[in-house]
């Protein structure tokens, strides 16, 4: 792994790296980077399946974090390389041209957070979300609960019962039955 990292960082400049155990590692790139660091690692790192691509919000930065997890089927090592960019634009680099399943996070997360990938396929086709006119819903500032007591019917919930009370209940059946059956027996005429 120690190669790899000192690799990315003469070739692409690594904002920040740490290794977390022996198979797994995580760097962060400049955005304006992050397809030519995924490129080579494909090609040359051995990082040759996407595993996951996903985001997380820094509502409170201003900014969305890419993060692309990748592993090495051979070396059985696993890659979380991530990227900033600022929440206002909201746009990325796809990276679709390098893995083709790439399409459908890209689609997701258009969808879910509003980024953006432009020259992506199915940008801007709904996936999840059909008809949806609002804020993305993933992202931090939309606000789940006005959205529901605004657009969806009011409907009671289940009644839940403790098990304990469930418990108790059956437990004092069953001493009540007991002592009706021996006061039966109690007042039964001897013979």
């Amino acid at each position: 792994m120690q190669d790899t990292l000192v690799q990315l960082e003469s070739r692409f400049g690594l904002l920040s790296h740490r290794e977390q155990r022996p198979d797994l590692a995580e760097v962060c790139v400049d955005a304006a980077k992050i397809v030519g660091v995924l490129d080579w690692l494909k090609r040359h790192g051995g990082y040759k399946h996407l595993t996951h691509f996903s985001v997380v919000d820094w509502i409170e930065d201003g900014e969305f974090q890419l993060v692309y997890i990748l592993s090495d089927p051979y070396r059985h090592h696993g890659l979380m390389v991530s990227a900033r960019i600022d929440r206002a634009t909201a746009e990325a680099d796809s990276i679709h041209t390098l893995w083709p399943e790439a399409v459908t996070y890209e689609q997701e997360i258009n969808e879910m957070y509003g980024i953006g990938f432009p020259g992506s396929p199915r940008q801007g086709v709904p996936f999840l979300l059909e008809g949806w006119d609002d804020m993305p819903p993933m992202r931090r500032d939309f606000d789940t609960v006005k959205y529901c007591e605004e657009n969806l019917a009011f409907r009671p919930g289940r009644h839940s019962v403790d098990p304990k009370d469930v418990r108790a209940r059956f437990q004092a059946e069953q001493k009540r039955l007991a002592e009706a059956a021996k006061s039966v027996n109690d007042d039964a005429p001897e013979q």
